[in-house]
């Protein structure tokens, strides 16, 4: 069984050899070949030679050739010729008659044209060998050029497209490097363009995924290969179109051997882009830290993804915000104003309140400076007056001389009254109340004691005193005896209570002192 199938084998290597010399001695013989080698002529007179090629004109005693100086004479018997025959093998020798140089013909036989040998030829072909196809090509390509024929042309491009496939196919592992070498081949037969940028494409996929193994690669040779066959990847589209380029970088080669020209180039973007990306992003830091920088790198290569600049630069602003308690004070203010930018007003104002609460859990216990910084920045960053004043109000304990504190409690609506601290309502009710009214507009009412009194009016020019009923009076006179004056009565029920003003007016008053045993002040 063996020995059968290397027999095989061997046969069709033979056969597939014979198909090679076949097409190679049919363009040995050929007027294309002998033209070409007109200086050997002198030398090769009276050389048998078998000659073929399409006919160009003919008679009863001669005929030429197409593209061949010489004229071709029949030695032996004429031929029987018609204008259906198009190809002729004739075999003679060369001679010289009259200083010219001829051909003189002694057997001549009809051969199918070019296009019934192509077809004959290529039905023999092992399709699946590329050195066939090759050589197929090669034949018909030359004899096309030579009698300048665009449809034998197109059947020799049909050959080199057939050996290049066939030459693909053998690939049992594709390498970049063969797939390029390809890709030259068919630029070198001048086949459909599209063809050669199929085959760098998928050499520079492969390339990518064999970079993207390794974790220090260097992409800039592979991107300067990009480039080379695809110029225009490094112009960005006017925006992205993230269906279109997930579908393609999902798969690659197919989409792109589906796609027109102008399509290509844009899938050629999107790559080059993906690979640029890659190389930006080994730069990321841990946790985003330096993401406005990669932001800034993306925004720069490749304008089009907008969505990146924005997601990497709230990597980082998700970042900072995340360790706010390690910000310095103005880093902190640019973040919250960066989030302040973006709308995002909740955030803005939490960062902000984070920072603050992480200091306030460092405060030292007995750090009273420590807390009016806290308690200036609660006012100043969160307009958080309720948290600021309760910390003002520890810090004043702490410290009863900071004038700090005192300055931002009084600013807060404070006020200090003795010892103690008076919250913005209380003090609207302390000032509310009549007698300190009275105070502020310099009068005397009733309820006043002693020391309002005097706070108002001064002390008085005569005191009288008396008990009445159980009371104790005092009469508070100002004024001169001649001249009309105020007196001023006030009185308490126990030695206990305070002395309040209970009448107020004006009168004479005599000089002489008043009864003790008077009741009221008249």
């Amino acid at each position: 069984m063996r020995n059968t199938e290397k027999y095989l084998r061997c046969l069709i290597l033979l056969l597939a050899l014979l198909g090679v010399q076949t097409v190679s001695r049919a363009a040995d013989r050929s007027i294309q070949n002998f033209v070409s080698q007109r200086e050997k002529w002198d030398k090769l007179l009276g050389v048998p030679q078998t000659l073929e090629g399409r006919i160009s004109t003919f008679n009863s005693l001669s005929l030429r050739f197409r593209n061949c100086p010489i004229p071709f004479y029949y030695a032996g018997k004429t031929p029987k010729l018609d204008n259906s025959v198009q190809n002729v093998e004739v075999t003679g020798q060369l001679a010289r008659e009259n200083g010219r140089i001829l051909f003189k013909i002694t057997n001549l036989k009809k051969m199918p044209d070019d296009m019934e040998y192509f077809v004959t030829e290529e039905s023999k072909i092992d399709l699946t060998d590329p050195r066939e196809w090759y050589s197929l090509g090669d034949w018909a390509s030359n004899r096309a050029e030579f009698y300048n024929d665009d449809e034998l042309k197109k059947k020799a491009q049909e050959a080199y497209r057939k050996g290049v496939k066939a030459e693909y196919n053998q690939l049992i592992v594709k390498q970049p490097e063969t797939l390029l070498k390809l890709a030259n081949r068919v630029r070198e037969y001048k086949l459909n363009p599209q063809f050669s940028r199929e085959l760098e494409h998928e050499a520079l996929v492969l390339e990518w995924k064999e970079l993207q193994k390794q974790p220090q690669a260097d992409e800039k040779p592979l991107l300067s290969q990009i480039l080379k066959f695809f110029p225009t990847a490094k112009t960005p589209q006017d925006k992205d179109n993230p269906p279109e380029r997930q579908q393609y970088l999902k798969n690659q080669n197919e989409v792109f051997q589906k796609s027109d020209e102008v399509k290509q180039n844009r899938l050629m973007r999107w790559f080059y882009a993906e690979i640029v990306l890659n190389s930006i992003l080994k730069n990321l830091a841990k946790g985003g830290s330096n993401g406005f920088e990669i932001a800034a790198a993306i925004a720069k290569e490749l304008p089009e993804r907008t969505d990146l600049v924005q997601n990497y630069q709230n990597m980082q602003l998700d970042f900072d915000f995340n360790r706010v308690d390690e910000l310095p004070r103005q880093y902190l203010l640019d973040l919250s104003q960066e989030f302040q930018r973006r709308g995002n007003k909740d955030k803005a104002r939490q960062t902000l309140v984070n920072w603050i609460e992480s200091r306030r859990k460092k405060l030292d216990p007995n750090d009273a400076d420590g807390r009016v910084r806290l308690a200036r920045d609660l006012i100043e960053l969160t307009d958080d007056k309720e948290t600021a004043a309760k910390v003002l109000l520890r810090a004043w304990e702490l410290n009863p001389k900071s004038t700090e504190a005192s300055i931002l409690l009084a600013r807060l609506g404070f006020m200090l009254q003795k010892d103690h601290w008076l919250n913005p309502q209380e003090v609207k009710e302390f000032r509310d109340d009549p007698i300190r009214k009275a105070i502020r507009n310099g009068t005397v009412v009733a309820g006043m004691n002693r020391d309002q009194v005097k706070k108002v009016l001064g002390a008085p020019s005569q005191i009288g005193r008396s008990i009445s009923g159980g009371k104790i009076n005092e009469l508070w006179i100002y004024g001169e005896a001649s001249n009309q004056s105020l007196v001023i009565q006030l009185s308490r029920k126990r030695r206990s209570d305070e002395l309040t003003v209970v009448r107020i007016r004006n009168a004479q008053i005599s000089p002489a002192p008043l009864p003790e045993a008077a009741d009221t002040v008249e």
